[in-house]
């Protein structure tokens, strides 16, 4: 979408949705020989493909020239030094990908122009390692919606508007019979998080919400054009600013959603809080729980309390709200005495309804081991 805004023509491929062969994956790239490629890489996990993917682009289509984002560019210098991706991302790609898109494409660029572009990671000519510093990230009211018609115009609609979630049934759910053809999208309200905690990849400092007209022009569009009713709201950090959030929450429950919430921070709920989005459509929401140490909850520098995580709990439950404990086990300084604690604390809250998510330490709350 930011390239089509400065008339660069972009297409979209997606992996993801699609898992397409190898021999699909090679044709594609090598009938087309784009002059650029962005690959977005969510985690570490993502590592293998992104070196593999990296070097049959540059097999079939040896003058492409291969671009990273994502939070796998957090290890931008190994990237750069054992896989053949040219340029590493570091940020908020919108603005980022403009101005280096529009470098390349003189016959002429070099390593000194690029070095002007806030956001990147590369090597240059003698295989010095370059970060160029941060940019600045768009504003709340300057991040995209996301346009559909990509979805649309290759068949993975489904991947990002889908039918009446399997999650009601877990949450059991009753709701009336004409929401059954409803459909369900996932929306990110935020960008950023309030907090750094030290297992967490985090690029720019800050915390920025889309204005609440902006999210209800969209949630609009959702309903008018694709049916929805249900809504997984994917942000990190969900509700930190309590009076836009409660704008929103309002809007919600005007609007007849049921939703969801995740990246909630124990510490920014109470009972009443709970009990309000409850009133409001949402059946659920996500917490950064961690640890059930407080040793390690400080390691981490969650900003938080073991008792803070047990109010939550406990508030979450009696809010009529369902709820998924997501713990990091394995942390440096982690022990045989602080995992019996996060055991003992499970106990203590194990009267509340929830199910059980583990990470390692740095990965990411999209792909859980449940």
């Amino acid at each position: 979408q930011s390239l089509r805004k400065i008339g660069v023509t972009a297409d979209f491929y997606n992996i993801d949705y699609f898992r397409p062969k190898h021999e699909e994956v090679k044709s594609y790239f090598g009938e087309n020989r784009f002059d650029i490629v962005g690959i977005s890489a969510v985690v570490s996990t993502a590592y293998a493909y992104t070196k593999y993917l990296a070097s049959l682009i540059r097999a079939v289509s040896p003058h492409t020239i291969t671009i990273l984002g994502g939070n796998l560019a957090a290890s931008a210098e190994i990237l750069l030094r054992k896989t053949e991706v040219d340029f590493c991302v570091a940020g908020d790609g919108e603005l980022i990908i403009q101005d280096l898109v529009m470098a390349l494409q003189e016959q002429s660029w070099s390593y000194e122009e690029i070095q002007s572009i806030p956001g990147l990671c590369f090597l240059d000519d003698v295989g010095r390692f370059h970060f160029t510093g941060y940019g600045t990230p768009p504003t709340g009211d300057a991040i995209d919606w996301p346009d559909y018609s990509l979805f649309e115009a290759d068949g993975s609609l489904s991947q990002f508007i889908a039918d009446t979630p399997d999650f009601l049934v877990e949450y059991g759910v009753e709701f009336p019979e004409a929401m059954r053809e409803k459909r369900a999208a996932t929306v990110i309200t935020t960008k950023g998080c309030v907090s750094r905690c030290t297992f967490c990849h985090r690029w720019e400092k800050g915390y920025r919400m889309r204005p609440t007209d902006q999210i209800v022009t969209h949630l609009q569009y959702l309903k008018d054009r694709y049916d929805v009713a249900f809504l997984s709201i994917g942000d990190e950090n969900f509700g930190s600013n309590r009076k836009l959030t409660h704008e929103l929450v309002e809007a919600l429950g005007e609007m007849g959603f049921l939703w969801r919430a995740s990246g909630v921070r124990a510490r920014t709920v109470d009972l009443e809080t709970l009990k309000y989005w409850k009133a409001n459509g949402c059946l659920a929401v996500f917490f950064g729980i961690e640890s059930g140490s407080q040793q390690m909850l400080d390691v981490m520098e969650k900003n938080t309390t073991v008792q803070m995580n047990v109010d939550a709990l406990k508030w979450t439950y009696e809010a009529g709200l369902f709820t998924v404990v997501q713990l990091v086990l394995g942390m440096p300084g982690e022990t045989d005495e602080t995992i019996k604690e996060t055991t003992e604390f499970l106990t203590a809250v194990s009267h509340s309804r929830f199910s059980l998510c583990f990470h390692a330490p740095g990965s990411s709350r999209q792909q859980p081991e449940c």
